[in-house]
């Protein structure tokens, strides 16, 4: 298992021999024995599965990736180490990722190369669940005082900030191991990930090294097998042995005064608890009297009213999408995968 903080680079050897050996032999232009046996298998099974036209390699190319999967290295430019296409060569119409031998790397990338892999597959999953929302909302509600009965108000006061805070921090790490076991056991996200892995579809963004195509073959041609990339079968069949899986990382700090117009789990909680300061500043060092006491709780009463409809704006962004709900969350995601896949 590896990470993707382990920047392995795709090798271009006898991968890319074995590329230019199936170019050559199908265009004819191949001169050397080296690989021919097996490259002829390979163009043969390819032309019974009724695959024509001219062939090239485009293995070694470095293109273009898409504006979507640009945002993750901004404001720095994306890397051209990163920009190998998916597909190695290209034969018509058919732009084919190959993978020769017993096995071979699917994917590989740094930081960046695996937040885009991991949004990409996260953004597939679809709506988020009901089961994230309520404790979410419950959460967030709770974080208000339900009242004040103490006969000491700034002991109350103290009190109630502090379980704003800790409930809070509380949630805030069962959010995290729950959003990790559900990614990390769910076939959809790990079927959109190696789907992702193997086409490039959304790196690439459906250009020329966006690869259609997966064909997998050994050195000698005996073992070929070409199967389209929407294949959904043969994708789950890769992802089980890729088996991505996910870890939160939380990246906030956690401080008041923060801007009350951003999304963000800290700074909601930094929001409340600068509202609890707000009102509950007159009172401090008063003797709790029954009519201060009513003021308490017309303020707590104003403050609970206040929260609902705070949550309301937070559960119209969260629901969107699960990219929200980490995003507002301030996790930051951090991926183990199985590279080298056998075939």
């Amino acid at each position: 298992m590896q990470t993707f903080k382990q920047y392995i680079s795709e090798g271009r050897s006898t991968g890319e021999d074995m590329e230019e050996a199936i170019v050559g032999v199908w265009n004819g232009t191949y001169d050397t024995e080296y690989m021919r046996q097996g490259a002829e298998k390979v163009v043969e099974f390819l032309k019974m599965k009724g695959v024509t036209g001219k062939a090239e390699v485009l293995g070694a190319s470095q293109l273009q990736v898409s504006s979507k999967w640009s945002e993750y290295w901004k404001p720095d430019k994306v890397p051209a180490a990163t920009k190998t296409p998916k597909t190695d060569i290209k034969i018509g119409r058919y732009k084919i990722s190959l993978k020769s031998g017993p096995s071979a790397q699917l994917m590989s990338g740094g930081r960046n190369e695996s937040r885009a892999t991991f949004y990409t597959a996260v953004d597939k999953v679809g709506v988020v669940e009901d089961k994230f929302v309520k404790p979410l909302e419950d959460m967030v509600n709770n974080l208000a005082p339900s009242s004040v009965a103490a006969s000491n108000l700034d002991q109350a006061i103290k009190d109630a900030k502090d379980k704003a805070v800790m409930t809070a921090n509380a949630a805030h790490k069962l959010f995290k191991t729950d959003l990790q076991s559900y990614f990390n056991t769910n076939p959809d996200f790990a079927d959109a990930f190696a789907y992702e892995a193997m086409s490039g579809e959304v790196k690439f963004g459906g250009n020329e090294g966006t690869a259609d195509w997966f064909l997998t073959t050994s050195w000698d041609g005996n073992k070929v097998n070409f199967v389209p990339t929407s294949d959904k079968d043969y994708v789950s069949h890769v992802a089980r042995k890729m088996n991505p899986s996910v870890r939160f990382k939380t990246t906030s700090v956690k401080k008041r005064g923060v801007k009350t117009g951003e999304y963000r789990y800290w700074s909601v909680v930094g929001l409340i608890v600068n509202k609890l300061d707000e009102g509950f500043a007159p009172y401090e060092g008063q003797v709790l009297t029954e009519g201060i006491l009513d003021k308490v709780k017309g303020m707590i009463r104003g403050l609970v009213s206040f929260v609902k409809k705070l949550f309301l704006k937070i559960k119209r962004f969260v629901k969107k999408s699960y990219r929200n709900l980490i995003e507002f969350l301030e996790f930051e995601p951090e991926m183990s995968v199985n590279t080298n896949v056998k075939f």
